[in-house]
């Protein structure tokens, strides 16, 4: 049986085709997710897991807008270095922009590539790591060996990405919001299930003792990133008839009903799994 393809309207898939306008807006929306309580909690949480230090140089694999680059060059100045690589040039122009803004220009590098083949030597990092980039990129766990090869021996590889089936919507029709969450999974994200493979991954591309965390960044913010989640989710499942138009609107109504009455929650569980490449004896 053929393989589905997975992730056809996914939005950060071709990412770096997109102009100048689109790439503002999804530059916007990392923002924005990054601004919530529950998100800094997690970054915070996760960073501290890749024991960070000043001095360090640290490469940061699909940084977008630069949120994640930010809060390493922080951890690493004054001395030490984070390297922001994606494949968009209208990213890295808005990472720069805000690099800029936040004061971080002389700890941060900016660079054009792909995670598949990273433009650098061997050991060249202390740490690499990877936020919710793999899961949109075709094929990405071919990515998990580039970034074993660029850290040095004794350095730490991490990716923290999304588990889209755990995508929770507080919304009263249990069987249709069921659908819209299958159909958001399947269709709006190239691999959603790869972080449930993610420790098997780095075992395999040879880092050592590799742990699992499970972090749930939840809003109740009827104006935060995951209430523009779930109207993306209800859109696109009527897109590729999960649900009819008729059942769009209704389960859009429902949720709009919980919003108004300040019941809205949503959030989705991220898996952050790390591990530290051998050193030669």
């Amino acid at each position: 049986m053929a393989q589905p393809e997975y992730g056809r309207f996914d939005l950060f898939r071709d990412s770096a085709q997109a102009d100048a306008a689109k790439t503002r807006e999804l530059a916007a929306r990392l923002e924005l997710r990054a601004q919530a309580a529950d998100e800094i909690a997690a970054r915070d949480a996760y960073l501290d897991l890749l024991a960070l230090r000043p001095g360090e140089r640290v490469l940061d694999v699909g940084c977008g807008s630069g949120v994640v680059t930010r809060d390493v060059a922080r951890r690493v100045a004054p001395h030490g270095l984070a390297v922001g690589l994606d494949p968009g040039p209208g990213f890295l122009a808005v990472a720069r922009e805000l690099a800029e803004r936040d004061g971080l220009s002389r700890q941060i590098e900016f660079r054009e590539g792909s995670a598949l083949s990273l433009p650098f030597g061997d050991a060249e990092f202390d740490a690499v790591l990877a936020v919710t980039t793999l899961t949109h990129v075709p094929d990405g766990e071919r990515a998990i060996p580039e970034m074993a090869r660029v850290a040095r021996p004794g350095g730490r590889v991490g990716i923290f990405d999304l588990d889209t089936d755990s995508l929770i919507l507080a919304h009263p029709d249990r069987a249709l919001t069921r659908r819209i969450v299958a159909a958001h999974s399947d269709h709006g994200v190239v691999d959603g299930w790869l972080g449930r493979r993610l420790p098997g991954l780095l075992a395999g591309a040879g880092l050592q003792d590799v742990r699992a965390r499970a972090f749930t960044p939840l809003e109740r913010d009827p104006a935060g990133f995951y209430a523009g989640t779930a109207e993306r989710a209800a859109e696109l499942a009527a897109q590729v008839g999960a649900i009819t138009d008729e059942e769009r609107q209704r389960w859009l109504d429902g949720l709009h009903a919980e919003q108004a009455a300040g019941r809205f929650l949503a959030g989705r569980t991220h898996l952050f799994v790390w591990g530290t490449r051998p050193v030669a004896r």
